[in-house]
């Protein structure tokens, strides 16, 4: 006999491979399974962030912003009104 991997009641299948008990402990289970990953993500973006990686030094971040003002600058043409 197997047990659910979400409440731990005993399982008695025919099905080996059975490990829930029925739909909603199949879904409690992946829920808090998949929270639980994004909350290890988000704690590993925070940690990034307080350690300033990915975020450039303050002149990158300049050099950065004129790059992207030189990219905009070219791919949009100004358009000359006459009056």
């Amino acid at each position: 006999m197997t047990q659910c991997r979400e409440c731990n009641k005993e399982l008695s299948s025919n099905n080996p491979r059975q490990e829930f008990c029925n739909d909603y402990c199949r879904g409690a289970y992946h829920r808090r399974k998949y929270r639980q990953q994004a909350v290890e993500e988000a704690e590993e973006r925070r940690e990034a962030r307080s350690r300033g990686d990915g975020r450039g030094t303050e002149k990158e971040r300049k050099e950065a912003r004129e790059a992207m003002a030189r990219i905009v600058g070219a791919l949009s043409p100004r358009i000359q009104r006459r009056v």
